[in-house]
């Protein structure tokens, strides 16, 4: 699969979708509190592909989930930052975004699946193993578009069934299939389930849709069953859809195939996408940007191209250079040296200094800010800090050798 050459429009003419302004999450355990996403900033522009990349044990996930308010609480707890979140009725009139953090449980599960939707990990384990597809694909028109199920009904729907759609009741479903004699009208409307579940199906070029609705999880390839919530995330055309590790259960052909389908349909519905991933060379294909993250902080957000061609933070540099390559020796591994730090009580330093070839006695005194405004290149490292900021001498900053990476 190639590299994506789409240029990203200017930041000056794109609207936000989202904003993430110092979220901290963190969680109480016995040793202590884990601070597992600390301080994170970044913004998610309206058409754009984010690529949020970084170690396993980074809280990429735990980021991602909080957009959708599914930390549980407790051991979680939202210690700190906001989520702005603007619909597209929002963008296009000027109007105030709804922090997710702070809004109603009823008006959260609301934009779950329709506002924002999310591509988990295993689809495996995702999907229930008890219901066909058809089923768990309908429920998300039950959920968020029933209205949508009624359209077309000759003389028109039962006014209980259409007070029900309308008002989004979980009566709907029990209303339409279970009670005489509304049920005697069960047939038409499955007929139209059949239809939006099948056109749902039939965009993630599934074959044979028809054959699909009728399956079981067990029965389909992991590639099919990603498709599959692919399509279940898709079905209320979201403003925000975040893809978290979708391929990971997927081999490298199948893989490239789901990055592509991705693509695609996000241009054809016009989703933004936040899209969280471990591997660098997969991000690079489908991101418009890429976010680094570490130890539950960003340590450099920029477009694509800028990370790949100026690795600016040592932490990126040490990702890129471990990414294997024809100009690596056979039997040679390019490694990060040391361990993760304890996120348990950290202390105020710079996370990576440990790690960190270039590092000073200051990288282990403080912890350097990140400039997230958008457009720019931004890095947390003393390095693209001035001295006079920080009150200090300038050979007490590190030095990076721009020529190794």
């Amino acid at each position: 699969m190639t590299v994506s050459t789409r240029e990203p429009p200017a930041a000056k003419t794109r609207s936000l979708v989202a904003s993430v302004d110092d979220l901290r999450i963190h969680f109480d355990t016995k040793a202590g509190v884990l601070h597992a996403v600390d301080g994170v900033s970044f913004d998610i522009f309206d058409g754009e592909i984010l690529g949020l990349v970084g170690e396993t044990g980074c809280g990429k996930s735990v980021t991602a989930r909080s957009f959708l308010r599914l930390i549980p609480t407790p051991p979680g707890n939202y210690a700190g930052g906001r989520i702005d979140f603007w619909t597209k009725e929002a963008r296009h009139s000027g109007g105030a975004p709804i922090d997710l953090l702070t809004v109603s449980d009823s008006e959260m599960r609301s934009m779950r699946g329709n506002r924002i939707a999310m591509i988990f990990q295993d689809p495996g384990k995702a999907l229930n193993p008890a219901l066909s597809i058809r089923e768990q694909v309908v429920e998300v028109f039950y959920q968020h578009r029933s209205e949508e199920l009624l359209d077309g009904w000759s003389g028109g729907a039962p006014r209980a069934i259409r007070r029900a759609a309308s008002q989004r009741s979980g009566k709907f479903e029990w209303l339409a299939f279970k009670v005489p004699p509304l049920r005697s009208h069960s047939r038409r409307l499955n007929r139209r389930i059949d239809e939006m579940v099948g056109d749902a199906l039939a965009e993630t070029q599934i074959a044979n849709p028809r054959k699909v609705m009728a399956s079981y999880p067990h029965e389909l390839s992991g590639g099919m069953k990603q498709r599959v919530m692919i399509a279940q995330a898709l079905a209320c055309n979201p403003d925000l859809l975040i893809a978290d590790e979708p391929t990971t259960a997927l081999d490298v052909t199948i893989q490239a195939r789901i990055m592509e389908l991705i693509r695609e349909l996000q241009q054809s519905h016009q989703t933004s996408v936040l899209y969280i991933s471990h591997d660098l060379s997969l991000v690079r294909r489908i991101s418009d940007r890429i976010a680094v993250m570490y130890a539950g902080r960003i340590a450099e957000i920029g477009q694509t191209q800028e990370i790949f061609h100026d690795p600016r933070h040592p932490y990126t540099r040490g990702l890129l250079a471990a990414i294997p390559s024809l100009a690596h020796k056979r039997g040679e591994l390019a490694a990060i040296e040391g361990t993760v730090p304890e996120l348990i009580d950290p202390p105020s330093s710079c996370r990576f200094s440990t790690r960190c070839s270039f590092a000073t006695e200051i990288c282990g005194q403080l912890d350097p800010a990140l400039d997230a405004r958008p457009g720019i290149h931004a890095v947390a490292c003393h390095a693209y800090t001035s001295p006079q900021e920080l009150g200090v001498r300038p050979d007490q900053l590190p030095r990076l050798d721009r020529t190794v990476l």
